[in-house]
C-alpha cells in the first residue's frame, strides 16, 4: 500500500503521530513502523519526483520530464507480472494518463475533467509559473487566472483536484473488491496549494474565517509578489497547510482502518511518503523554486510491516529511488536491473543523494551528502556549494570539502548533455508525433 501526499515537507507535522498516545491505526503505523529520517526526493516538484517512486529511475533519464517513455521500468508492470492486482487513485493532472502514468494499472482513476486536460497541455510542468520568462508572459495574458476561473465555474472551488475523501472512498471500494496480493497507490493533493480542508479542520487551526477565494489569491500573491501579503495572511497560509495535513492523514487512516478491519493490515507493506516539500519564506523564497534546498527535498518516509533490516537505515541518507527496489525485495521478488535505487539497510548506505529538474531545456542538478550540498544550475547559469555542518553557509565551489558532491553533479551534467543531443535527434520521429497527439506541440 503506497500512500503519497503531495507537497508534504518533512517535519514534526507528520512525525507528531510517533509520540501520540492515541490508540489509532495511523499512530500504530508510525510507532511500529520504520521512519527513514533522511529521505530525499529526486526533484523539487511532482514531475521530477514521481519517476523515482513509480519507475525507480532519475527524472531526466529515459527522455526527461513529460510523459513517461515506454523505456522506463514500471513498478506497476513489474508487480502485475508477479500476479498482484494493481490500482491507482489520484487527481494530479501531471500524474494522469496524459503523462502515461496509467500504464501497468488494472484500475486507474485520475479524475481528470476536460479542463484538467487543458491545463496539462498548457502547463506540462505545473500550473505554478516559477520560470521568469513564463511569468512575464502570464502577467500579460493571465492564462493561469483564466484556468483557475474556469475550474471554479465547473468545480465550484478554485483548485484543480478532488478531495481526499473521494480518493479514500474509491480506494477502499477497490480494496474491498480486490483479493490479495495487491499493489495500491493512493495520492492525495489536499496539502498542495490552494489548501482548503473542511471547516472543522480550519476551525482547529484558527483559520475558519478564510474562504476559497482568499486562499487562492493569497497563494498566487505568495508566489509572485509575497511582499504584498501581510504577516497574518502568510501565517494563515501556514495554518491552512497544517490543517490540510491533519485532514489528509485522517483520510489515509481510513484506508488503514479498512485494512485492519478486514484482517489485512498486518500482512500489508505500508509506505507513506511525499513527493516534495514547500518553502514558506526559507531562503527568502516561497513555493517550489528550482532549487535543491532540504525544505523542498527532505520528505517523510514511513514503512510499516517492512523487512527488519530497514531499521539499520533509519539514520542513513535515502532516496525515493530506493522505494521500488525496497518493495520488490520486501515481497520476495527479484529487483529489476533497470532500477537506479538501492535497498536501504540491505545494501551499502549512500554517500549522497541526487536530485534534478529542467526548465525550457536548461537543467539543475544537485547532490547532497551529510555535510555538503552542490548545485549545478544551468537555469541560472551558476554553480553553488553549501556547507551544511553548522547551518547553511554558501562557500567557494572549489572548497575541498565539496569534492564528492561536486564530482557527482558534474558527471551527471555530462550525462545529460549527451542524452539531450540524442533526444534532439529522436524528436524527428515518433516522439514528436506522440507529443503532438498529446497536445504539447
Amino acid at each position: 500500500m503506497l500512500m503519497t501526499v503531495d507537497s508534504l515537507r518533512y517535519g514534526n507535522l507528520i512525525l507528531d503521530k510517533k509520540t501520540s498516545e492515541q490508540n489509532d491505526t495511523l499512530t500504530r503505523i508510525f510507532h511500529d513502523g520504520c521512519t527513514l529520517a533522511k529521505s530525499h526526493a529526486t526533484g523539487p516538484g511532482t514531475t521530477p519526483s514521481f519517476p523515482a517512486l513509480l519507475t525507480g529511475t532519475m527524472p531526466l533519464s529515459f527522455g526527461g520530464l513529460g510523459p513517461l517513455s515506454g523505456g522506463r521500468p514500471r513498478i506497476s508492470n513489474q508487480l502485475r507480472s508477479a500476479s498482484l492486482a494493481t490500482g491507482a487513485f489520484h487527481c494530479n493532472p501531471f500524474l494522469s494518463r496524459h503523462f502515461s502514468y496509467n500504464v501497468g494499472f488494472d484500475e486507474f482513476h485520475d479524475y481528470q475533467n476536460p479542463l484538467m486536460g487543458i491545463a496539462t497541455r498548457i502547463f506540462p510542468r505545473g500550473i505554478e509559473i516559477n520560470n521568469p520568462r513564463l511569468r512575464r508572459i502570464d502577467d500579460t495574458l493571465h492564462l493561469t487566472d483564466a484556468i483557475k476561473m474556469a475550474y471554479q465555474l465547473v468545480k465550484g472551488k478554485p483548485r484543480p483536484y478532488v478531495s481526499a475523501e473521494v480518493i479514500t472512498d474509491d480506494t477502499i471500494d477497490w480494496l474491498s473488491r480486490t483479493d490479495d496480493p495487491f499493489f495500491c497507490w493512493t495520492h492525495y493533493m489536499d496539502v498542495h496549494h490552494p489548501c482548503f480542508p473542511p471547516r472543522e479542520y480550519r476551525e482547529v487551526h484558527d483559520v475558519a474565517q478564510a474562504n476559497q477565494t482568499d486562499v487562492s489569491e493569497w497563494y498566487s500573491a505568495l508566489l509572485r509578489h509575497p511582499e504584498t501579503l501581510t504577516d497574518e495572511e502568510i501565517a494563515d497560509l501556514k495554518r491552512l497547510y497544517e490543517a490540510a495535513i491533519d485532514y489528509t492523514l485522517d483520510q489515509a487512516e481510513r484506508i488503514l482502518d479498512h485494512l485492519d478491519e478486514t484482517d489485512r493490515l498486518d500482512d500489508t507493506l505500508v509506505i507513506l511518503t511525499s513527493d516534495h516539500g514547500e518553502l514558506f519564506g526559507e531562503h527568502g523564497q516561497y513555493g517550489k523554486p528550482e532549487r535543491m534546498y532540504d525544505e523542498l527535498l527532505h520528505v517523510p518516509l514511513v514503512v510499516a510491516n517492512g523487512p527488519d533490516y530497514l531499521e539499520d537505515a533509519a539514520a542513513d541518507l535515502v532516496s525515493l529511488l530506493d522505494v521500488p527496489p525496497l518493495i520488490h525485495d520486501a515481497l520476495g521478488l527479484e529487483v529489476p536491473g533497470e532500477y537506479e535505487g538501492r535497498i536501504p539497510g540491505k545494501e551499502p548506505p549512500r554517500e549522497y543523494v541526487m536530485a534534478e529538474h529542467e526548465v525550457g531545456g536548461d537543467v539543475i542538478v544537485g547532490a547532497r551528502s551529510e555535510d555538503w550540498l552542490y548545485e549545478g544550475d544551468e537555469i541560472q547559469d551558476e554553480h553553488r556549494l553549501f556547507d551544511l555542518r553548522d547551518g547553511f553557509e554558501q562557500v567557494d565551489v572549489s572548497h575541498p570539502g565539496g569534492e564528492l558532491v561536486r564530482t557527482a553533479v558534474l558527471e551527471r551534467l555530462d550525462e545529460l548533455d549527451v542524452e539531450a543531443r540524442y533526444l534532439q535527434n529522436e524528436l524527428e520521429g515518433t516522439v514528436s508525433d506522440r507529443l503532438e497527439d498529446l497536445g504539447y506541440l
